[in-house]
Formats: C-alpha cells, sequence, structure tokens
C-alpha cells in the first residue's frame, strides 16, 4: 500500500505543480498549438495502476495476444468534464 500511495502523490502533485504553472504563464496573444501526452503505469503485485494525461492511450495485451485490454482513455480539451 506504501508504494501505491508513493505513486499516487507524485502524479497528482505533478499535475497540481503543471496547472499552476499554466495558470499562471501570461499567454496574450499568443496561439498555442502545442500539446503534451504521457502515460505511466505502476504495477504493484496483482493490480495495474494507469495515470496518462493528453491524447496517448495505453493497451495491455491479455491471453497470450489473443486479446487486447484499454488501460487508459484519451483526454481531450473539448470533451465535456475535462477543463476546469
Amino acid at each position: 500500500m506504501e508504494a501505491e500511495n508513493f505513486f499516487l502523490d507524485i502524479v497528482e502533485n505533478a499535475a497540481d505543480e503543471a496547472m499552476e504553472e499554466a495558470r499562471e504563464t501570461n499567454h496574450e496573444g499568443f496561439v498555442d498549438n502545442s500539446g503534451s501526452c504521457a502515460i505511466v503505469v505502476l504495477i504493484v503485485n496483482d493490480i495495474c495502476y494507469v495515470a496518462n494525461v493528453g491524447d496517448s492511450r495505453a493497451i495491455m495485451s491479455a491471453n497470450g495476444g489473443r486479446s487486447v485490454l484499454e488501460l487508459s482513455k484519451d483526454h481531450k480539451p473539448n470533451e465535456e468534464g475535462e477543463a476546469y
């Protein structure tokens, strides 16, 4: 459980810091076409934790490659619930 909490704290703190930095940056008159994406996977015993940012996707092969499991969902800024 300690490793799980450590992982969750790191992801949460990184996201908070990035959002705060973005809010403090003056983008007046600037058209931003950039973006970011990242996926982090932590496996502890038989539990798989996945955190993702941006339009990235994590999948996992199962059953000897006969099945594909979706581990994440793309984040798009124009989707409901994605913006502050």
